[in-house]
């Protein structure tokens, strides 16, 4: 078996069944001698959207009992994967190119790189940044006060997208084949081999940056982390995570603070720490302001959940 695709899903509604047909339209239009199989780990969805898998006969559904997260539920596939490369996909996403088999192909010649991930498209065509350089104090600094939203307003994005890009850690450009620290969770391709040597994802990340800590591992063991935009996907982003900001808001928190943790100087978890500290009442001071109810109640939820 040459390929594994593992799938988490949780109330993607009718993404996943587009997801699904994607892989089957795109994958079989390789030749029949690549050998794929397609695993679909549901963390507990309510919406139905798990009986897109149920449907597909190519399919293996795993379903959870409860939403374990999205590290557990990809380690939860990989358990029973037989592909010697295992590619972690989100339900929100489609294939758009049908060279998998070039991909993986010089993905296996290359004995350095251990993951990859692809060209990622947002619905309007545009470009999604997926490649980027591993976290530190000053990300964390343009994360907490949300500087990166400056990059989308017309003027600075013409004048200096390309110097904050760099700022806030992303790789550019989006155009060639190269080594980054870490690539986005919505596709990121893994030599089985590696997968073994450096171990699963950490579940103590429920919903973020656990492809950044698997990618840390990576690098950390020897091996190269690569971008390959000759592959392309379409990404609907954070389709299920935009109905609970509140939660969504907590566990980016939560999850940068044990990231920090892990990786990190004590001065840095210091550090971070007062971050957070002051930008949280920061936002909350901003939102009760503006008379911003629904962003109030996420930060002030954010403040009452985060032991800092």
């Amino acid at each position: 078996m040459q390929l594994s695709i593992v799938i988490v899903n949780f109330n993607t509604g009718a993404l996943l069944e587009d997801c699904l047909v994607s892989i089957e339209t795109r994958l079989g239009e390789t030749s029949p001698v690549f050998e794929y199989e397609t695993i679909v780990v549901d963390n507990a969805s309510n919406d139905g959207s798990e009986i897109a898998a149920r449907k597909r006969k190519n399919a293996l559904l795993i379903s959870s009992k409860t939403n374990v997260g999205f590290g557990a539920g990809c380690n939860l596939g990989a358990a029973v994967a037989k592909g010697r490369f295992i590619l972690f996909l989100n339900p929100d996403t489609r294939i758009l190119s049908d060279n998998i088999a070039q991909l993986i192909e010089r993905f296996d010649a290359n004995k350095n790189e251990g993951a990859l991930g692809c060209q990622n498209f947002l619905p309007n065509g545009a470009v999604q940044s997926t490649a980027y350089r591993f976290p530190n104090l000053i990300t964390m600094l343009f994360f907490t006060f949300r500087m990166g939203e400056l990059s989308n307003r017309a003027v600075v994005k013409t004048l200096l997208s390309p110097i904050l890009k760099n700022i806030f850690g992303q790789f550019n450009p989006h155009s060639t084949r190269m080594s980054v620290d870490w690539v986005t969770g919505a596709f990121l391709l893994v030599k089985r081999d590696v997968w073994i040597k450096t171990g699963s994802f950490d579940e103590r990340f429920f919903l973020f940056c656990e492809e950044i800590d698997l990618c840390k591992r990576i690098k950390s063991a020897g091996y190269d982390v690569v971008f390959d935009p000759s592959f392309e996907i379409e990404h609907y982003v954070g389709f299920s995570s935009k109905k609970v900001k509140p939660f969504v808001l907590k566990e980016k928190y939560k999850s940068y603070l044990a990231y920090f943790e892990k990786h990190h100087s004590t001065f840095d978890n210091v550090m971070l720490k007062l971050l957070f500290f002051f930008g949280i009442r920061f936002w909350i001071m901003i939102y009760r302001l503006i008379g911003d109810r629904d962003s109030l109640v996420a930060y002030n939820e954010l403040k009452e959940g985060l032991d800092i």
